[in-house]
């Protein structure tokens, strides 16, 4: 999961960073390291986003 698809996902889904954070269950920092690029989501975290973000990613590919 690029970056930029998970500003997209986070963009489209209205919640600042914070929330988006908690709802995946992880804190800010991780997040930031995600959009930044030091770091990519877990497969865990792949599917959570994935799961709880549904309506959004689906958005992006109308």
């Amino acid at each position: 999961m690029s970056r930029e698809f998970l500003l997209l996902i986070i963009e489209s889904s209205g919640k600042s960073k914070k929330e988006f954070a908690l709802e995946v269950g992880v804190i800010p920092g991780t997040v930031q390291k995600w959009l930044t690029g030091i770091s990519k989501p877990a497969p865990e975290y792949q599917a959570r986003i994935r799961d709880k973000f549904k309506r959004e990613i689906a958005k992006l590919y109308k």
